[in-house]
Parts: C-alpha cells; sequence; structure tokens
C-alpha cells in the first residue's frame, strides 16, 4: 500500500507516511505513547483479521481509518497477524518524549514475518520454522535453495534439479516463508507466504557471505559443489538484516545438505504416508512420528521430525545408527538414565537464540544454566555403553565438567552474575546479584539508608501520630504515601499534605517522604539502566559460546532421538533389519505389522509377510475388493523402510532390505480446482513424476491407476504403466488395482506376481482377513461393500442384476436393455 499525502496531512501522519514508505509490504505498529496504532488500509486489515473496532480520524473524505492495541499486549496480535501470513513492522519512539521538543524520534526496531518469528509463543518447540530462499542457475532447470531456522541458528544450501523438486523440499521443510527471484513463477497451494526479493549473482552473493561470515573461503563450510546457490543463501542473510534491524549472531556458519545420502521422497510420499501429518485433520495422532516420538526434549524431537521426513540411504550411517540403537534397547537402566537427565533440559537452541536476540527475559539465562548443569552426569551414563556414535558422544562429554570447558565457563558466568528467581524482563530491575559489580553495589549502598527509613516510617508514624491504622503504601501513579481512613482525619498532623481523596480514606505526603522518594526514584532508575548495561554485557559473553551450545545442541538432540527409537522399539517388540547388496533389490518381510494401527485397540491386525527380489516378484500386482486392505498393506511396507533407513528397529519378526534411494506413493487424488486440474490429471502428473524420476533401486506404491477416466482408457494407461515399470525401470513396485484383466500380464511379464487380499465368503456373507495371499481376486465384491455402506435395499438388488447382466453380455448390456425397452429399474 502505497500512503499518500493528504491536505490535512499533520507532522504526526508525515512522519508516518515516511516510515509506512520503508515497509510497504507489512502492517506498520506505530508507537503512540502507551499504544500501537495503525492507520488507512493497514487498520482496516487488521480490524478485520484482529477483531478489534475500526475507529476514525477527520470527516467525510479526508476521514483516515484507524486502529489501535495496548501495547503490553502487542505480542499477541502480532503473533495472530503473522500466523495468517502478514508481515508486521514495529515502529517504537526511540527517544524519551518528555526530554524531546517537538516531534518524538520514531523507527521501525523489527519485521516480523512468518520465517522470522522467534517468539516462543508462537512456535511449536518439536517443529523448524524454515525460512527459505531459492534462485535460478543460468543455462539449467537446476534451482539454489537455502534455508535457515533463525530460532535454532540452522542454515544450509543446496540444490535441486528442477521445480518438482523444489516443491518437495519446501513441503518437506513445512516452510513457513520463501523468498524468491522474480524469474521464478512458483504456485503453491499452501499457505507459505512468498516474497519477491532481489537476488545477487554469484560472484557478488559469494563476496558478500564472505564478508558476512569473516572468512577468506567458503571451502571451509564444505559447500563447494553448491556454490551456483550461493544467491539464495546471500538472499536470507540480507533478508534477516533487513527485517530484524540487527545482526544475527545465532547463524555462525553454513552447511551443505547433501541429498545423496538420502532417501528420497517427494511430498506426495511424505503426505501420503502420514509420516509427521495427519491427512485428516493435519495434527500429529496417529502419524508415524506419533508413535515414535518418546524424545525428552525439543531438539531431539525435531530431529527426529527432521529425520523421518529425510531418512539414511547409506549403509554405514544406518548399521552404526542400529548399533546404538540396540546397546540402548538392551541397557534399561542407561537408558532411563539417559532420559532422566534429557528431561530436565530446556531448548537449548531456542533458548540461546532468544538470549542474543535481545529478547532481554533474564529467566532464559536461568534456563540455561540449568540445563547445562543438568547435563553434568550424562558422560558417566554414555561410558557405559558401546557403538561407534554412543561412544563419540561419550567422547565429546568427557571434558564437559573440565573448569575451561565452555558450558561450566557459561554455567560459572550466570551463576555469578544473575539472581537465581529473576523477574521475567530486565525493566523490572533487581536481576544482578550482589558483589558481581562493584559499580552497582555502590549504588544499592547509596540509596539503601532511605529504603530503610521508608520501610521504617509506617511504624515510626503510627507511634507518633497515634493512629494505628496508618499505612504507607507505594503505586507506580502516585509513588509513596500515606493513607489514613476517614475516621482519624481529625489525627492528621500538620505537615501532612492531602494528595489524593477516596471514598474511605484520604492520601498523604510529607516533604521529606516526597525528597527521599525523588532521590530513591532516580536511584532506581539509575540501578535498572546500570543492570541493562551489565545483562547486554552478559549476553555478549554468552554470544561469544554459540558454536560450542549449538554443537551441544546437536549432540544432545542426536542422543535423544536414539534413545527414542530404542525405547519405542523395546516398547513394541520391534526387530533390527538386516541389509542387503543393493544388486539383489531385497525387500524380505516376515509377519510385518503396521505400526500405526496396530496402536489401535479396537482393531486386530494381521501380520503380513512380503518377499521382493530381482529374481522374484519385484513387481506385485494385488487385487481384492475396497476394505480389504489393500491399500493399508502397501502403506505399512513403506512405513517400514522408511523406520529400518532411519536407524530404527521395524514391527516385523524379520526385515531383509536392499537400500531404497526414492519411495514414491500414487494413494489416492483431490482435485486441484485451485491449479484447474481435475482428478485424473492430478493422478497422471504424480504418476509423470514417479515414470521420471524413479530408479532401479527405489519402491513405488501405487493405489490405483486409470481410475478417473473411461474404463479402457484407464485400463490401458495402467497396463502401459506397468509394463514401463517392470520392464525399464525396475524397481521394486507394489501395485493395487481394480483392473482385474491387469493379472494376465503376469504371464509375459517375468517378475510381476499376482498376489490378492484373501476374502471367506459365506452365505453372501464376506468376511476380510486382511491376509495377503498369492493369486488373483475372482471378483471385486464391490456390491458386497455397498450393502456393508447402508445403501438402499432396492439399489442393492437391481445392482446385482446389472452385475449379473454386465458379465454374462459385456459392456453392451444397458445398450441392449434401453433397446429392448427393459431398462426399468425400480
Amino acid at each position: 500500500m502505497t500512503v499518500t499525502k493528504t491536505q490535512t496531512e499533520t507532522p504526526m501522519l508525515r512522519q508516518y507516511r515516511e516510515i509506512k514508505a520503508q515497509c510497504e509490504e507489512a502492517i506498520l505498529f506505530f508507537r503512540l505513547g502507551d499504544f500501537y496504532e495503525m492507520f488507512m488500509n493497514d487498520a482496516k486489515v487488521a480490524s478485520k483479521e484482529l477483531e478489534i473496532t475500526l475507529t476514525g480520524r477527520g470527516k467525510d473524505e479526508s476521514r483516515i481509518p484507524m486502529c489501535g492495541i495496548p501495547y503490553h499486549a502487542a505480542e499477541s496480535y502480532i503473533l495472530r497477524l503473522v500466523s495468517k501470513g502478514y508481515k508486521v513492522a514495529v515502529c517504537e519512539q526511540t527517544e524519551d518524549a518528555s526530554l524531546t521538543k517537538g516531534l518524538t524520534k520514531r523507527e521501525i526496531v523489527r519485521i516480523i514475518t512468518p520465517g522470522t518469528v522467534i517468539e516462543q509463543g508462537a512456535l511449536d518447540a518439536k517443529e523448524n520454522n524454515y525460512l527459505v530462499a531459492v534462485n535460478t542457475i543460468p543455462k539449467t532447470e537446476k534451482l539454489g535453495i537455502s534455508f535457515v531456522d533463525i530460532t535454532t541458528g540452522e542454515f544450509k544450501i543446496m540444490t535441486v534439479e528442477n521445480k518438482d523438486d523444489l516443491t518437495s523440499q519446501l513441503e518437506r521443510l513445512n516452510t513457513k516463508e520463501v523468498l524468491i527471484s522474480s524469474e521464478i513463477e512458483l504456485e503453491l497451494n499452501t499457505q507459505i507466504l512468498i516474497s519477491n526479493t532481489p537476488m545477487l549473482d554469484q560472484k557478488r552473493a559469494e563476496e558478500e557471505l564472505l564478508k558476512h561470515f569473516k572468512i577468506k573461503s567458503l571451502t571451509a563450510y564444505g559447500i563447494d559443489e553448491f556454490k551456483k546457490a550461493t544467491p539464495s543463501a546471500w538472499s536470507i542473510i540480507d533478508y534477516l538484516l533487513k527485517t530484524q534491524k540487527h545482526q544475527i549472531p545465532q547463524i555462525t556458519k553454513i552447511s551443505p545438505y547433501q541429498t545423496n545420502t538420502r532417501l528420497s521422497m517427494d511430498r506426495t510420499t511424505i503426505r501420503n504416508l502420514e509420516l509427521t501429518e495427519s491427512l485428516h485433520n493435519n495434527n500429529k495422532s496417529g502419524t508415524l512420528f506419533w508413535i515414535l516420538d518418546q524424545t525428552k526434549t525439543a531438539m531431539g524431537a525435531r530431529y527426529l521430525k527432521q529425520l523421518l521426513k529425510a531418512p539414511f540411504y547409506k549403509n554405514s550411517i544406518i548399521e552404526n545408527r542400529l548399533d546404538a540403537v540396540e546397546n540402548l534397547l538392551n541397557d534399561l537402566l542407561s537408558r532411563e538414565e539417559i532420559r532422566e537427565i534429557l528431561k530436565d533440559v530446556y531448548d537449548l537452541e531456542r533458548l540461546v537464540s532468544r538470549i542474543v536476540y535481545g529478547l532481554n527475559n533474564p529467566k532464559d539465562c536461568i534456563a540455561l544454566k540449568e540445563s547445562l548443569q543438568s547435563l553434568a552426569d550424562l558422560s558417566t551414563v554414555l561410558s557405559q555403553l558401546s557403538g561407534q556414535i554412543l561412544e563419540e558422544h561419550s567422547q565429546f562429554f568427557s571434558q564437559y565438567q573440565a573448569p575451561k570447558s565452555p558450558y561450566q565457563k557459561i554455567i560459572n558466568l550466570i551463576e555469578k552474575s544473575i539472581i537465581p528467581e529473576p523477574p521475567a524482563i530486565i525493566r523490572d530491575g533487581n536481576i544482578i546479584n550482589p558483589g558481581y559489580s562493584e559499580e552497582l553495589d555502590r549504588l544499592l549502598l547509596s540509596f539503601k539508608n532511605i529504603k530503610d527509613w521508608i520501610g521504617a516510617l509506617e511504624e515510626t508514624e503510627k507511634n507518633r501520630t497515634g493512629i494505628k491504622s496508618l499505612k504507607v503504601r507505594f503505586n507506580k501513579v502516585f509513588g509513596y504515601y500515606i493513607e489514613i481512613p476517614n475516621s482519624q482525619n481529625s489525627a492528621v498532623p500538620d505537615n501532612y499534605i492531602r494528595k489524593q481523596t477516596l471514598t474511605n480514606a484520604e492520601r498523604y505526603i510529607t516533604p521529606e517522604l516526597k525528597e527521599k522518594e525523588t532521590v530513591l526514584l532516580n536511584g532506581e532508575e539509575k540501578q535498572k539502566a546500570l543492570e541493562t548495561e551489565i545483562y547486554q554485557d552478559i549476553v555478549k559473553e554468552i554470544a561469544t559460546y554459540i558454536p560450542a551450545l549449538q554443537e551441544l545442541a546437536k549432540v544432545i538432540a542426536d542422543i535423544d532421538c536414539l534413545q527414542s527409537l530404542a525405547t519405542v522399539s523395546q516398547k513394541n517388540h520391534y526387530t533390527r533389519p538386516t541389509f542387503k547388496d543393493s544388486d539383489q533389490q531385497v525387500l524380505n518381510i516376515e509377519n510385518g505389522r503396521h505400526p500405526v494401527l496396530e496402536k489401535n485397540s479396537d482393531l486386530h491386525y494381521i501380520p503380513n509377510d512380503i518377499n521382493m527380489s530381482t529374481d522374484n516378484n519385484s513387481f506385485i500386482l494385488i487385487t481384492g475388493p475396497n476394505m480389504a486392505g489393500k491399500s493399508t498393506l502397501m502403506r505399512q511396507v513403506a512405513l517400514t523402510i522408511v523406520m529400518a533407513q532411519c536407524g530404527c528397529f521395524v514391527p516385523a519378526s524379520k526385515l531383509e532390505l536392499s537400500l531404497v534411494d526414492k519411495l514414491f506413493t500414487r494413494i489416492g487424488a483431490l482435485d486441484n480446482l485451485y491449479s484447474g486440474q481435475s482428478t485424473f490429471m492430478v493422478e497422471m502428473l504424480e504418476t509423470a513424476t514417479i515414470l521420471h524420476n524413479a530408479t532401479e533401486n527405489s519402491l513405488i506404491i501405487l493405489d490405483e491407476i486409470g481410475r478417473g477416466t473411461a474404463t479402457f482408457d484407464g485400463m490401458s494407461i495402467a497396463g502401459s504403466v506397468t509394463d514401463y515399470i517392470h520392464s525399464k525401470i525396475k524397481a521394486r513396485t507394489l501395485f493395487a488395482t481394480h483392473y482385474h484383466e491387469l493379472t494376465c500380464l503376469e504371464k509375459s511379464l517375468s517378475g510381476l506376481s499376482n498376489f490378492n487380499m484373501q476374502i471367506q465368503e459365506t452365505n453372501d456373507q464376506i468376511v476380510f482377513t486382511y491376509k495377503l495371499m498369492p493369486g488373483t481376486a475372482d471378483k471385486s465384491y464391490g456390491i458386497h461393500v455397498a450393502e456393508m455402506a447402508g445403501l438402499p435395499y432396492e439399489v442393492i438388488k437391481k445392482a446385482g442384476k446389472l452385475l449379473a447382466g454386465f458379465e454374462l453380455e459385456g459392456s453392451n448390456y444397458l445398450h441392449l436393455k434401453h433397446n429392448s425397452q427393459q431398462l426399468k429399474l425400480f
């Protein structure tokens, strides 16, 4: 919105217009005394979104819309706007209005956006808050991506092959805001805020990053292979500096994000498998994360969630992690000791970011100290465990309690400087320990006698005046005063000066009390200013230890994630998977169970076996009716692979697996009206993605293809896709279909095998056994399922007759009946 000058513009509105021009895309919170005011279009938007009264100034055409909120309640209002995808610019008075002649100076002190919010109340402790930037790579379809979580300090860089890969990465990261250059056209049917931003060329971007990090070469960060993505990296740094209006000390480095050591899943797969969010209500219940999350820290939970969206694709990494999980599983005492220690650890990453970010909450420093103190015994516990990862973590903690370790230095600093139970905000004062600052101690001593005098005044005046109900009190409006009930007015001394009249009492001051109050209040202001200065120095010292604290947070997150997987594996009787060479393409599951559904006490889940390899059943075609469990079984297989490649034990009596490089699912489809795409078009787009990107090391899950078009069209597409995957891609594939005609492909495609979900039929009643068996289903039982769903009896009866006719006459049955005038259905 462009704010235009009006004929009736006042100096205040002129100042507003000039500041608003600096943040056209944001809603401006303009500080006026004890309120933040919004004007013009900002006021219209904010009043609607925040459900507050829209007022105005002026008359008729010159009337200016306005709305406002109290400054002390601003955070909740700001976060509500940010959660709806708005940017909010906070404009503060940057000089003391009482000491200023004319208009008070005001400046934007911060712009809060969905990707830069750091306030605790706006964040899910178990979820990262990512800001992503994207740049084009000249003469290719490739894109550079950088992403940052300013609440944790994580900052990474990568490249992707195309826009499809980009959207998958945005989905995996659960991106809140994305910065793109103007030449990138990006349509996202999500809540992601898209901000257009200019991008530097690669050379300039590298130069700016070197200056920012104060280093000579980006090689030190190991990102040489991703240098073409540096324009996106610098755009993030530049955006943060411009929106946050100060340095970002928690962003200490940039790291490469390697996709070649990760199992790749596109956004459709992540969503279909309900790894971290339910398809039905977007919450955690009923997801794989819900089952596996026995973490004790927010850091561990976030790492587990990241891992589920990007499991490992490297045998050595997975085996090392399985060793750690097995050792923790078998050592119950050590595992429980670790859990007891971790439950007292606050969110170190976000604590540190809030502390150095200037949010000025001394309680965060105490939480940091207590967290570091609670970790003291972790070294002893870890030393009892074996395995490469746990031994490395044990080695890390072996020097934890050394006097010169950064963690002990932080503990000692906070212990000496900040009182054990400080107020929540600096301006309340009384946060610095006595003895830490000689200057502060001298200041406090200088008005101690005054405090003592005021503290004794009530008793002194009671004895002098004989008024036993006399009280000495203080409030922020009237300062110190003496309160006397009206019934004792006749005994009030002559030197009392009336200050305020109440219904049942009078309030007084004395010249001596006023004098001492002035000295004391001035001294307290000096105390608060000095304590603030001392606290900022403490924060600066803590900031020098940010890299060490971030390293500690990563180690804690890993330990917590491993113990969580071990706890769940032991509790749910999971089995350690074994891995085979990639050329064998093995997927052998014995008595496999669905990790989520088996936790539903209302269900009796039936274990199933899957046997796939290059020599046997590389493509399994599954037939059977709806509700028989085809989709559930296929999801179960996919979830089992995700768990195994995360380094977790699995819900089966045995799993042998050749690593999967990419996991694809095509399960159902909804109309994408936003993009003008029908259900069938969405289905075909998803199928195309699979066919273009799958490799022989991939696993493909297909739940129906071609059902959104005419029968013969759909069957033809499904048959051709089957042949292409089997003969050209050669990926392990599970394909559930109602096209029974496809089962004849078993005769011509050597790696394809027919299986079905077994049904027991007795007296026209069917029973689902949920058991996968070799062979084909003899029919789809659709009418039986319709009857179970409660369709009217007449509909079911006539459908049975029509089915018999179709089976006898084929697809011309309705045409023949219509021509012979025998089509009357009811």
